[in-house]
């Protein structure tokens, strides 16, 4: 009899001590989903709210925020209001750069009840933090979520992007980008200038010949 409340005293004790090792334990929270062109709008309709960072992996900038977005993905105040944390590289995901009208990163953009909302605070946790739960309502109504572009639209969208690059390069605002879009405009526009009076001196010629054929 001694034996048996010896016996289910150690099994308390041990089932005691599983459960403070258990409720001690550190909770594992899933980092930022990676999304593509392709699964993008997968995640938004399954997702309640969605915070995603448009970035490139070899940008010093992104590198730097890193840290604070996967402390973000861990808070749960963040994880209590159902926002999922994703990223997307721009370099190898043109389709949503453009769709989305991305022209650097890092760059935040919240879903929200269909809509959309352009992060332009610092990028560190509290002030993001403070954006998605409240902050967001600062900027107005927000945007309507693009649709996937059609092969056309895409076409019109990437022209629009071409434009708003020379632009600002015109006012002396672009990056690297815009500059090294108005160095491939001048060269494209000498060589069709090139091309024209190449095309004229060839019909000029021909004609002299005729009108020399004519004389004789």
């Amino acid at each position: 009899m001694a034996s048996g409340n010896v016996a289910r005293l150690i099994c308390a004790s041990l089932a005691c001590l599983l459960l403070s090792l258990i409720n001690g334990a550190p909770v594992a929270y899933a980092a930022p989903v990676t999304v593509t062109d392709s699964t993008l709008d997968e995640v938004l309709e399954s997702s309640t709210n969605l915070l995603l960072l448009f970035k490139a992996n070899k940008c010093p900038h992104c590198q730097r925020m890193a840290p604070d977005y996967e402390k973000l993905s861990e808070d749960d105040d963040l994880k209590g209001n159902d926002v999922t944390l994703a990223t997307i590289d721009v370099p190898s995901n043109r389709g949503s750069s453009i769709r989305f009208g991305i022209r650097g990163f890092p760059t935040l953009i919240y879903f929200h009840n269909g809509r959309i909302y352009r992060y332009s605070g610092k990028r560190q946790f509290t002030p993001i933090k403070s954006f998605v739960m409240k902050g967001y309502e600062n900027y107005g109504d927000g945007e309507e979520v693009p649709p996937k572009p059609t092969f056309l639209s895409q076409f019109v969208l990437i022209g629009k992007a071409v434009w708003a690059e020379l632009y600002d390069a015109a006012q002396g605002k672009a990056g690297m980008v815009g500059y090294a879009m108005i160095v491939l405009m001048g060269i494209l526009v000498g060589l069709l200038g090139m091309l024209v009076v190449f095309l004229i001196t060839i019909l000029t010629g021909r004609y002299d010949d005729v009108d020399k054929v004519k004389g004789d």
